[in-house]
């Protein structure tokens, strides 16, 4: 028997984070930072290289600091610009997506936890880029 609520995952994004946060060569040996903010139905990764992860945290903590501007989105841009380009405030939930394409999926934080979320990402970046370069050589 399954839930009527399987959709919808309430897990805090900062739990989840704490529990996918890593650095790792891809399919194609690029060395990325991939992360999960949400579970179910339309959530996945987000995967960016290691060597935007510190740019793109940048952005979050502006918009964590200064509001969520509105801006369009585009076509194959770094993760920071596209995070900026793509971050939304929606029903009380900002969401964002680090690339683009078939199959990108967004990011979705409950704004309430959206400032614990950047924090906990910033406080990751040294150690996101000192995997990748120690991943990439």
């Amino acid at each position: 028997m399954s839930s009527i609520f399987a959709n919808e995952s309430t897990e805090n994004p900062v739990t989840l984070i704490r529990q996918t946060l890593r650095v790792k060569p891809d399919d194609d040996g690029v060395v990325v930072a991939s992360f999960t903010t949400n579970k179910g139905k339309g959530s996945g990764a987000q995967i960016l290289p290691y060597g935007e992860f510190r740019e793109a945290v940048a952005v979050l903590r502006d918009a964590a600091e200064n509001g969520i501007p509105e801006v369009s989105e585009s076509e194959d841009i770094p993760a920071a610009e596209m995070i900026r380009r793509t971050l939304r405030l929606e029903d009380g939930v900002v969401s964002f997506r680090v690339k683009g394409g078939k199959g990108a999926k967004p990011a979705r934080i409950p704004l309430e936890h959206f400032a614990a979320v950047v924090e906990l990402l910033s406080s990751t970046v040294a150690a996101v880029e000192a995997a990748g370069s120690k991943l990439s050589k």
